[in-house]
């Protein structure tokens, strides 16, 4: 905060006043933070290095091969492309893991979530060129596997036995 303040009152032009913008903007700062406490932060990420590179491999595949079928899609002659919107229920509890997946499901091209559904742990997801039951039925099974390598990745041990309990029980996108 106190970089920012510093960036507003133009403190890093030397001049007289800028050492005093630099202990002011650090006072706001520590004053912001006692009187405005951030909630605390339940178990966040557990970084899995393997996992994490087996994730960033599927994403840079997913979004070469997904930039190519939608650049073949809007030029190809033909009919207009069309679409579809699915839901694919998550098997995580997690509010990060959420967020995590549906970042990472509008990072690649050709599909973009168009709302979350909190309670149920829902992603709407609209999948470019899927309109009969196999297409949809593939960016469900995409996405799901999108959310289990994210989960894998940077989750905590209960969202994997989340993860785990929900294949055991055959909830794999039903």
């Amino acid at each position: 905060m106190t970089l920012v303040w510093m960036l507003l009152f133009n403190g890093f032009r030397w001049r007289e006043e800028s050492l005093g913008l630099a202990v002011l903007g650090f006072g706001v700062s520590v004053l912001v933070t006692v009187v405005f406490p951030l909630p605390p932060i339940g178990p966040g990420l557990r970084l899995r290095p393997l996992a994490t590179l087996r994730l960033l491999g599927f994403v840079a595949r997913e979004m070469v091969v997904s930039s190519l079928q939608v650049s073949r899609q809007v030029f190809a002659p033909g009919p207009p492309v069309r679409s579809s919107v699915i839901a694919v229920p998550l098997r995580t509890d997690s509010d990060l893991m959420l967020v995590c997946t549906s970042i990472a499901l509008s990072a690649i091209p050709g599909s973009m979530v168009v709302e979350v559904g909190q309670p149920d742990r829902v992603l709407y997801v609209h999948v470019l060129g899927a309109v009969d039951e196999a297409g949809t039925a593939s960016a469900r099974a995409g996405s799901l596997l999108l959310e289990e390598r994210i989960v894998r990745a940077v989750g905590t041990r209960q969202d994997i036995a989340d993860l785990e309990a929900a294949a055991a029980a055959g909830r794999e996108g039903a």
